[in-house]
C-alpha cells in the first residue's frame, strides 16, 4: 500500500439524516443498510441517489424494481425525471460484483440472499475487493426485532458504516471513522416518517 499518498479526506458522500455528519466514509468503503421490509430501504437509497447525483458518478443496481416501477417511483420525487438520467440504473439480482465499478457510488438495492446466509459477508467481500476510490452502498433485508441484517454480524465485518432500519427508526451500529472525535456516533438513533414513498420527516 502507498501510504504516503494515501487519500485521508472523506468522500464526497451526503447521506439522508446528515450522517456525513457523524461518521466519515472514505475511499474504498461500504456501508451496509439493514432494513426490515417496508420500513424505507429503498426510499433512503434513492435518496442517496438523489443527494449525489450532481457530483459523483453513481451506478444503481436494483434487483427487485424494473424500469416502470423505478419510473412510478422517481415521479414522486421533486426534481425533473430528466435529472435521473445522470444515475445509470440497472436490473440485477446476482453477481452485483460483476457490475461494480472501482471509483464513484455503487447503490444496491437489495443484496439477495435466499439460503446460506452467512455467506452475504463473502458476497460483501466480493465487492469490496472491486472498490479502488469508490464506495458501495449496500441495502439487506433483516428480521423484524433483529439488529443485524441477513448473515447476522457477518454483514457487517467489511462496513465502515452499518445502518438497522425498523419503522420509524434508524440506528448507527457501527461507524468507524468519526466525524467529530469527540462524539460516539455508535447507538445513535433517529425517529422519523416516511411520506410519500420518499420524504423522510424527522420526529425526533
Amino acid at each position: 500500500m502507498d501510504i504516503a499518498n494515501a487519500v485521508t479526506t472523506p468522500f464526497s458522500l451526503k447521506l439522508p439524516f446528515d450522517i456525513h455528519k457523524k461518521v466519515n466514509v472514505l475511499q474504498k468503503s461500504i456501508v451496509v443498510l439493514a432494513g426490515e421490509v417496508n420500513t424505507g430501504k429503498t426510499a433512503t437509497s434513492l435518496n442517496v441517489a438523489k443527494l449525489n447525483m450532481e457530483h459523483v458518478k453513481i451506478r444503481y443496481l436494483s434487483s427487485e424494481m424494473g424500469a416502470s416501477e423505478i419510473k412510478t417511483r422517481l415521479l414522486k420525487v421533486d426534481i425533473p425525471l430528466e435529472r435521473w438520467r445522470k444515475v445509470e440504473f440497472i436490473e440485477r439480482s446476482h453477481t452485483f460484483h460483476d457490475l461494480v465499478l472501482s471509483d464513484g457510488l455503487k447503490i444496491i438495492d437489495f443484496l439477495e440472499k435466499n439460503d446460506n446466509f452467512y455467506e452475504i459477508g463473502q458476497d460483501i467481500k466480493n465487492i469490496f475487493d472491486k472498490l479502488t476510490t469508490g464506495v458501495a452502498f449496500i441495502l439487506i433485508q433483516k428480521k423484524s426485532g433483529q439488529l443485524y441484517g441477513r448473515g447476522g454480524d457477518f454483514s457487517a465485518e467489511k462496513a465502515r458504516l452499518y445502518l438497522s432500519m425498523e419503522p420509524g427508526k434508524i440506528k448507527i451500529v457501527k461507524g468507524k471513522n468519526w466525524a467529530n472525535p469527540e462524539i460516539n456516533p455508535n447507538g445513535l438513533e433517529l425517529d422519523f416518517k416516511l411520506v410519500d414513498g420518499f420524504k423522510f420527516v424527522e420526529t425526533s
